[in-house]
Protein backbone atom coordinates (compact mmCIF):
# COMPACT_ATOMS: atom_id res chain seq x y z
CA UNK A 1 0.00 0.00 0.00
CA UNK A 2 1.63 3.28 -0.96
CA UNK A 3 1.69 5.65 1.49
CA UNK A 4 -0.72 8.24 -0.23
CA UNK A 5 -3.06 5.68 0.50
CA UNK A 6 -2.30 5.22 3.59
CA UNK A 7 -2.47 8.71 4.38
CA UNK A 8 -5.98 8.91 2.62
CA UNK A 9 -7.15 6.07 4.73
CA UNK A 10 -6.45 7.68 7.53
CA UNK A 11 -8.61 10.67 7.14
CA UNK A 12 -11.45 8.70 6.28
CA UNK A 13 -10.88 7.01 9.57
CA UNK A 14 -10.73 10.23 11.37
CA UNK A 15 -14.64 10.23 12.91
CA UNK A 16 -13.81 6.82 14.56
CA UNK A 17 -11.02 7.44 16.43
CA UNK A 18 -8.43 5.93 14.57
CA UNK A 19 -5.95 8.61 13.36
CA UNK A 20 -4.61 11.36 14.28
CA UNK A 21 -5.06 14.48 11.43
CA UNK A 22 -1.46 16.19 12.81
CA UNK A 23 -0.58 12.51 10.75
CA UNK A 24 -2.68 12.69 7.64
CA UNK A 25 -1.63 16.25 7.04
CA UNK A 26 2.20 16.78 7.66
CA UNK A 27 4.29 14.05 7.19
CA UNK A 28 7.79 13.44 6.21
CA UNK A 29 6.65 12.16 2.61
CA UNK A 30 4.77 15.64 2.00
CA UNK A 31 7.30 18.28 2.89
CA UNK A 32 10.90 17.64 4.31
CA UNK A 33 13.44 20.80 4.86
CA UNK A 34 16.02 18.59 3.85
CA UNK A 35 17.15 20.13 0.48
CA UNK A 36 18.13 16.50 -1.15
CA UNK A 37 14.75 15.30 -1.04
CA UNK A 38 12.59 15.74 -3.51
CA UNK A 39 9.08 17.63 -3.41
CA UNK A 40 6.33 16.45 -4.97
CA UNK A 41 4.36 17.99 -6.99
CA UNK A 42 6.35 21.34 -6.67
CA UNK A 43 8.23 23.50 -9.06
CA UNK A 44 10.20 26.93 -9.27
CA UNK A 45 8.30 29.58 -10.96
CA UNK A 46 11.10 31.12 -13.58
CA UNK A 47 11.63 35.21 -13.31
CA UNK A 48 13.69 37.83 -13.93
CA UNK A 49 15.98 39.07 -11.18
CA UNK A 50 14.31 42.17 -10.99
CA UNK A 51 11.04 40.17 -10.21
CA UNK A 52 11.97 37.50 -8.19
CA UNK A 53 13.50 40.00 -5.54
CA UNK A 54 9.61 41.68 -5.46
CA UNK A 55 9.77 38.96 -2.94
CA UNK A 56 11.81 40.95 -0.47
CA UNK A 57 9.33 42.76 2.10
CA UNK A 58 10.27 45.76 4.87
CA UNK A 59 11.77 44.28 7.85
CA UNK A 60 12.88 41.39 5.89
CA UNK A 61 15.69 39.14 7.36
CA UNK A 62 17.50 37.93 4.33
CA UNK A 63 20.49 35.52 3.47
CA UNK A 64 23.14 35.91 0.52
CA UNK A 65 25.23 33.11 -0.08
CA UNK A 66 28.93 34.10 0.19
CA UNK A 67 32.33 33.76 -1.14
CA UNK A 68 32.42 32.70 -4.87
CA UNK A 69 28.81 31.99 -5.06
CA UNK A 70 28.19 35.59 -4.38
CA UNK A 71 24.62 36.08 -6.49
CA UNK A 72 25.55 39.78 -7.72
CA UNK A 73 22.70 39.80 -10.14
CA UNK A 74 20.31 39.35 -7.58
CA UNK A 75 22.06 42.09 -5.30
CA UNK A 76 21.79 44.63 -7.56
CA UNK A 77 18.51 43.72 -8.34
CA UNK A 78 17.44 43.93 -4.78
CA UNK A 79 19.47 46.98 -4.81
CA UNK A 80 17.58 49.06 -6.97
CA UNK A 81 13.97 47.65 -5.89
CA UNK A 82 15.30 48.34 -2.48
CA UNK A 83 14.98 52.06 -3.43
CA UNK A 84 12.33 51.79 -6.08
CA UNK A 85 10.06 49.83 -3.93
CA UNK A 86 10.55 52.39 -0.47
CA UNK A 87 11.66 49.33 1.48
CA UNK A 88 12.53 49.84 5.18
CA UNK A 89 14.50 48.03 7.69
CA UNK A 90 15.86 45.16 5.30
CA UNK A 91 18.46 42.71 7.23
CA UNK A 92 21.20 41.57 4.87
CA UNK A 93 22.93 38.55 6.62
CA UNK A 94 25.83 36.38 4.95
CA UNK A 95 29.30 35.68 5.64
CA UNK A 96 32.52 37.60 3.18
CA UNK A 97 30.55 37.82 0.16
CA UNK A 98 32.36 38.88 -3.34
CA UNK A 99 31.57 42.46 -5.62
CA UNK A 100 30.79 45.85 -4.24
CA UNK A 101 28.42 45.43 -1.73
CA UNK A 102 26.92 48.63 -2.84
CA UNK A 103 23.85 48.03 -0.66
CA UNK A 104 25.88 49.58 2.23
CA UNK A 105 26.90 52.41 0.53
CA UNK A 106 25.08 55.68 2.73
CA UNK A 107 22.06 56.72 0.29
CA UNK A 108 20.63 52.87 1.51
CA UNK A 109 20.61 53.45 5.27
CA UNK A 110 17.59 52.76 6.64
CA UNK A 111 16.45 50.46 3.37
CA UNK A 112 19.53 47.66 4.23
CA UNK A 113 21.72 46.97 6.54
CA UNK A 114 24.23 44.34 6.91
CA UNK A 115 24.82 41.59 9.02
CA UNK A 116 28.75 40.15 8.39
CA UNK A 117 28.99 36.48 10.48
CA UNK A 118 31.88 37.03 8.80
CA UNK A 119 33.23 39.86 7.80
CA UNK A 120 34.69 41.20 4.16
CA UNK A 121 37.02 44.13 3.20
CA UNK A 122 34.09 45.27 1.09
CA UNK A 123 31.63 45.89 4.05
CA UNK A 124 34.10 46.99 6.54
CA UNK A 125 33.93 50.59 6.52
CA UNK A 126 30.18 50.21 6.18
CA UNK A 127 30.73 48.52 9.90
CA UNK A 128 33.65 51.53 11.04
CA UNK A 129 30.75 54.02 9.74
CA UNK A 130 27.55 52.44 12.09
CA UNK A 131 25.76 51.86 8.60
CA UNK A 132 25.99 48.01 8.96
CA UNK A 133 26.82 44.83 11.53
CA UNK A 134 29.26 42.59 12.79
CA UNK A 135 28.19 39.45 14.81
CA UNK A 136 31.63 37.58 16.15
CA UNK A 137 30.84 34.23 15.72
CA UNK A 138 32.48 30.84 15.33
CA UNK A 139 31.88 29.61 11.21
CA UNK A 140 31.03 26.40 12.84
CA UNK A 141 28.24 27.76 14.70
CA UNK A 142 26.31 29.84 12.34
CA UNK A 143 23.84 27.13 10.94
CA UNK A 144 23.06 27.15 14.53
CA UNK A 145 21.41 30.78 14.94
CA UNK A 146 18.68 29.47 11.84
CA UNK A 147 18.33 25.38 13.30
CA UNK A 148 17.65 27.20 16.29
CA UNK A 149 15.57 30.30 15.41
CA UNK A 150 17.79 32.90 16.84
CA UNK A 151 17.86 34.26 13.09
CA UNK A 152 13.93 33.53 11.44
CA UNK A 153 14.87 33.92 7.88
CA UNK A 154 12.35 35.47 5.39
CA UNK A 155 14.57 34.97 1.90
CA UNK A 156 17.25 32.90 0.72
CA UNK A 157 19.25 34.40 -2.36
CA UNK A 158 21.91 31.75 -3.57
CA UNK A 159 23.74 30.43 -6.42
CA UNK A 160 23.40 26.87 -7.78
CA UNK A 161 25.02 24.94 -10.54
CA UNK A 162 22.51 24.08 -13.56
CA UNK A 163 19.86 21.36 -12.73
CA UNK A 164 20.76 17.66 -13.84
CA UNK A 165 17.85 15.77 -15.59
CA UNK A 166 16.86 14.46 -12.16
CA UNK A 167 16.32 18.26 -10.95
CA UNK A 168 19.10 18.34 -9.04
CA UNK A 169 21.48 21.86 -8.68
CA UNK A 170 24.45 21.74 -6.10
CA UNK A 171 25.53 25.03 -4.18
CA UNK A 172 28.90 25.00 -5.87
CA UNK A 173 32.54 26.00 -4.14
CA UNK A 174 30.41 27.17 -1.00
CA UNK A 175 27.91 25.26 1.25
CA UNK A 176 29.39 26.75 4.47
CA UNK A 177 26.15 27.86 6.52
CA UNK A 178 24.09 28.47 3.26
CA UNK A 179 22.62 24.86 3.29
CA UNK A 180 21.49 25.83 6.81
CA UNK A 181 20.15 29.00 5.64
CA UNK A 182 18.26 26.80 2.64
CA UNK A 183 16.89 24.52 5.28
CA UNK A 184 15.12 26.79 7.60
CA UNK A 185 14.04 29.92 5.55
CA UNK A 186 10.37 30.96 4.09
CA UNK A 187 11.52 31.82 0.89
CA UNK A 188 14.10 30.53 -1.76
CA UNK A 189 15.58 32.12 -4.78
CA UNK A 190 17.95 30.55 -6.92
CA UNK A 191 20.56 31.79 -9.80
CA UNK A 192 21.43 29.26 -12.03
CA UNK A 193 25.06 29.68 -13.54
CA UNK A 194 26.38 27.19 -15.94
CA UNK A 195 29.90 28.37 -14.52
CA UNK A 196 29.11 27.73 -11.35
CA UNK A 197 30.61 23.93 -10.37
CA UNK A 198 29.08 20.92 -9.66
CA UNK A 199 30.04 20.01 -6.56
CA UNK A 200 29.71 16.33 -4.37
CA UNK A 201 28.85 15.83 -0.42
CA UNK A 202 26.42 17.60 1.15
CA UNK A 203 25.59 20.09 -1.51
CA UNK A 204 22.50 19.09 -3.58
CA UNK A 205 18.87 20.78 -3.64
CA UNK A 206 16.13 19.56 -5.89
CA UNK A 207 14.99 22.14 -7.72
CA UNK A 208 11.42 21.57 -6.11
CA UNK A 209 12.58 23.39 -3.03
CA UNK A 210 13.12 26.45 -4.49
CA UNK A 211 10.30 29.28 -5.28
CA UNK A 212 11.51 30.82 -8.49
CA UNK A 213 14.67 30.53 -10.07
CA UNK A 214 16.92 32.64 -12.67
CA UNK A 215 18.94 32.12 -15.24
CA UNK A 216 22.53 34.11 -15.70
CA UNK A 217 25.67 33.64 -17.34
CA UNK A 218 28.19 35.33 -15.30
CA UNK A 219 32.47 34.85 -14.40
CA UNK A 220 32.45 33.99 -10.86
CA UNK A 221 33.48 36.30 -8.43
CA UNK A 222 37.07 35.64 -7.43
CA UNK A 223 39.12 36.96 -4.24
CA UNK A 224 42.47 37.28 -6.06
CA UNK A 225 45.34 36.72 -3.38
CA UNK A 226 47.90 39.82 -2.25
CA UNK A 227 51.29 40.02 -3.35
CA UNK A 228 53.24 38.35 -0.16
CA UNK A 229 55.86 41.22 1.21
CA UNK A 230 59.18 40.19 2.28
CA UNK A 231 58.56 40.50 5.60
CA UNK A 232 55.80 37.92 5.14
CA UNK A 233 57.93 35.62 3.43
CA UNK A 234 60.50 35.76 6.49
CA UNK A 235 57.66 34.34 8.71
CA UNK A 236 56.81 32.04 6.46
CA UNK A 237 60.05 30.58 5.79
CA UNK A 238 61.11 30.91 9.98
CA UNK A 239 57.78 28.87 10.62
CA UNK A 240 58.80 26.02 7.99
CA UNK A 241 62.14 25.73 8.91
CA UNK A 242 61.51 25.68 12.94
CA UNK A 243 58.05 24.95 13.83
CA UNK A 244 56.78 22.43 10.83
CA UNK A 245 58.33 18.79 10.74
CA UNK A 246 58.36 17.00 7.69
CA UNK A 247 55.12 15.17 7.38
CA UNK A 248 53.55 17.42 9.38
CA UNK A 249 49.36 17.78 8.80
CA UNK A 250 48.55 21.52 8.68
CA UNK A 251 45.13 23.46 8.72
CA UNK A 252 45.08 26.55 7.01
CA UNK A 253 43.20 29.48 7.51
CA UNK A 254 40.63 30.31 4.94
CA UNK A 255 42.95 33.47 4.17
CA UNK A 256 45.81 31.16 3.92
CA UNK A 257 48.53 31.58 1.32
CA UNK A 258 50.91 28.85 0.32
CA UNK A 259 54.46 30.78 0.38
Amino acid sequence: MSIRTILSNCVKTLSNGKCDVRFAVRTFYTYSPEPFHPLPDRAPVWKTAEDAVTAIKSHDKVFVHGAAATPFLLLEAMKDYGMKGSLKNVSVFHIHTEGDASYTQPEYEGIFRSNSLFIGSNVRKAVNEGRADFTPIFLSEIPLLFRRNIIKLDVVMISVSPPDKHGFCTLGPSVDCTRAAVQNAKHIIGLINPRMPRTFGDTAIHMSHFDCMVETDQPLLAHEPMPLTEQEKRIGMHIAGNLVPDGATLQMGKDAQII
